[in-house]
């Protein structure tokens, strides 16, 4: 979370909405951690409105934490990362010639975290 504590805004906002949709995180921690909620630029027209919640920087990182925590089969590894290692990009193979993919990460120590 940035040094301003919010959620949302004219440029998140919908993506706020769509994460809440599939039940993600975000949205439901906002509503925990919410302390004032605003809709941004209001005296124009729909298109432009955006959802804002200010919110509780602690109780925001105490519920997400918390959240994933207790998730069944997830690993949390906490360190740096020295290095992302990436895959080549394979103009063949649709779908993978524009971009690069992320397989492992080194962190230090030399220890590799791969998916």
């Amino acid at each position: 979370m940035s040094c301003n504590p919010s959620l949302g805004g004219v440029g998140k906002g919908q993506l706020v909405k769509e994460v809440d949709a599939l039940d993600g995180l975000c949205g439901r921690a906002g509503d925990w951690a919410g302390i004032h909620f605003s809709i941004l630029n209001r005296r124009k027209g729909p298109a432009v409105w955006g959802p804002r919640a200010q919110l509780d920087r602690q109780r925001y990182r105490d519920f997400i934490q918390s959240e994933l925590l207790s998730t069944p089969r997830l690993t949390v590894v906490e360190g740096s990362v020295e290095e992302l290692l990436v895959t080549e990009p394979n103009p063949e193979e649709p779908g993978h010639h524009r971009w690069e993919s992320v397989w492992s990460a080194k962190r230090e120590k030399r220890h590799y975290l791969a998916h």
